[in-house]
């Protein structure tokens, strides 16, 4: 082979025994190859560390980038407006989540069991707190002065309505037939003396007085209004 230049000279002449081989051409990949990354026989991108996609144009963060974040380079993300981060996994919030709340983003909570609201801060009970009780979160009321029970459905009454009433009210019973008085512990057509005490009440010994002695053995009148 001989190679000549423009003027005619010869610059270059192979032996006649010379064996020639062809060159070596690098594999091409439909759109290249990015960062770092290079075309293989089978013209298929081979990435570095740290990257993936078909042509190498992704970078891998690990832990991945959460709430929308890019991952720009491997290890580094971009996070959206409203968060922060290694990973874009925390929030900036412009509010305080009540009753254990998590912030979410820009303002918004992730509220518990039991409670509502953008700052978690109405309480929710699957049945209504009755009576004026308060819903205080997670199906539990708060009750009014004079009422008990989950839903405040019970009536308190004190001392107590004894073994023949039961408490309708706040502190007023309903007594049985044939008992009265305001813890239904006394029965019609007994003596004072028979009057039962009410439940928590401490013994005392009872004594008419002279004028309800006399009145005790007074001769009935005819007429009783009651």
């Amino acid at each position: 082979v001989i190679i000549m230049n423009a003027e005619g000279n010869i610059i270059l002449q192979t032996p006649q025994n010379a064996i020639f081989f062809k060159t070596c051409q690098q594999a091409e990949c439909p759109g290249g190859c990015r960062n770092g990354g290079f075309c293989n026989e089978r013209h298929v991108c081979e990435c570095p560390d740290g990257f993936y996609g078909p042509h190498c144009e992704k970078a891998l963060c690990a832990p991945r980038c959460m709430n929308g974040g890019l991952c720009i380079t491997p290890g580094l993300c971009i996070c959206p407006p409203g968060f922060y981060g290694i990973n874009c996994d925390k929030a900036n919030c412009t509010t305080t989540c009540f009753n254990g709340g998590t912030c979410f983003y820009l303002g918004k909570c992730i509220c518990p069991s039991g409670f509502e609201g953008d700052q978690c801060e109405i309480s929710k009970c699957q049945q209504p707190c009755r009576n004026g009780g308060k819903c205080m979160g997670k199906n539990k009321c708060k009750c009014s002065k004079g009422y008990q029970g989950d839903l405040c459905s019970k009536p308190v009454c004190e001392p107590g309505c004894g073994l023949y009433g039961t408490c309708a009210e706040p502190n007023k019973c309903h007594c049985k037939e044939g008992w009265h008085g305001r813890h239904c512990n006394k029965r019609y057509g007994a003596s004072g003396l028979s009057a039962l005490r009410p439940a928590g009440t401490k013994h005392r010994q009872y004594t008419p007085s002279p004028k309800k002695a006399e009145e005790r053995h007074a001769p009935p009148e005819s007429n009783y209004i009651w």
